[in-house]
């Protein structure tokens, strides 16, 4: 009874994320009597896939939007800003505003690495597997300034 109940929940609480993100989007159809009542005949879960199935093609859709919109920016960007947004993008991972002191960039490297270094998480794999990509671009932001402020 209890599981059942709990089962209950966590549909009624997918199917709401996911009508939300669908309206959000404007993905959202009336439903005609025939379709009324086809649903009226299957069971909560067979519901619960078919929104699921739509969700998963609406990130299908945004996902090849964004891989268009970024190829798109990156054919008009200018060679000169890389660099800037590279520079941002290690700041962000060392969750530093932009230009701070080498002496910020190797503080908040070390606590940052201590929190998420990759032997932390030895009992869980997929932490484990996250906090050694973590701790890549980590290593690949303090390298990077390092050869900037030349202290190598």
């Amino acid at each position: 009874m209890f599981t059942e109940r709990l089962w209950d929940l966590i549909k009624a609480y997918i199917n709401e994320a996911v009508d939300s993100a669908l309206d959000e989007r404007g993905y959202t159809q009336k439903d005609t009597y025939e379709e009324k009542k086809q649903k009226s005949q299957k069971t909560g879960f067979d519901e619960f896939q078919e929104k699921y199935e739509k969700y998963r093609q609406y990130q299908k859709q945004s996902s090849y939007q964004q891989s268009y919109q970024n190829n798109y920016k990156s054919s008009y960007t200018n060679t000169n800003t890389s660099k800037n947004t590279d520079e941002d993008k290690y700041y962000k991972w060392l969750e530093l505003p932009n230009g701070s002191s080498f002496d910020e960039v190797k503080k908040s490297y070390k606590t940052l690495m201590k929190k998420y270094h990759p032997d932390n998480f030895h009992n869980n794999e997929t932490k484990r597997q996250t906090a050694e990509k973590l701790s890549q671009k980590l290593n690949e932001a303090y390298q990077y300034f390092e050869k900037k402020y030349s202290k190598k």
